[in-house]
């Protein structure tokens, strides 16, 4: 099962967006920000989404985090922009979306679907990836 970890500073919200976020299918844990630094020393995830309740310097530290704990993890940040355009306080994010639930699922089935091709959970419970270049269908799993 693919596993989002879910970060915020607003518990009600942070548990709202965890029941929105459940009907990709995947497992979500939802986290504040200290939490989060803690849980990403231990476990791994197919994709970190990034609440706009952080303050700027949390998501920049959580953003290294998973870069160094768990590459190739695609990051999402939800933006407080109804439009989805508002750039990233962070560069290293992969994608943005606006908070409205359909769209907000859309977008992470979206970026699960890329993450399957090379995920980080998997990597750690015994597969091998090998990137053969190209887009990402064109890396394949090997059982080490």
């Amino acid at each position: 099962m693919r596993r989002i970890l879910l970060a915020g500073s607003d518990s009600r919200l942070l548990a709202t967006r965890a029941a929105v976020l459940s009907k990709t299918g995947a497992a979500v844990v939802h986290h504040n920000a200290m939490e989060t630094l803690n849980v990403l020393d231990r476990e791994t995830f197919d994709l970190v989404v990034l609440c706009h309740s952080l303050l700027e310097d949390e998501v920049a530290i959580i953003v290294d985090k998973v870069h160094q704990k768990i590459p190739g993890t695609k990051i999402l940040m939800v933006t407080s922009d109804l439009d989805g355009y508002e750039m990233p306080r962070h560069g290293q994010v992969d994608a943005t979306s606006n908070p409205e639930p359909a769209r907000l699922v859309a977008r992470v089935r979206e970026l699960l679907q890329v993450a399957s091709y090379a995920s980080p959970a998997l990597s750690r419970k015994g597969v091998a990836h090998v990137h053969l270049g190209g887009g990402p269908g064109a890396s394949i799993a090997r059982w080490k």
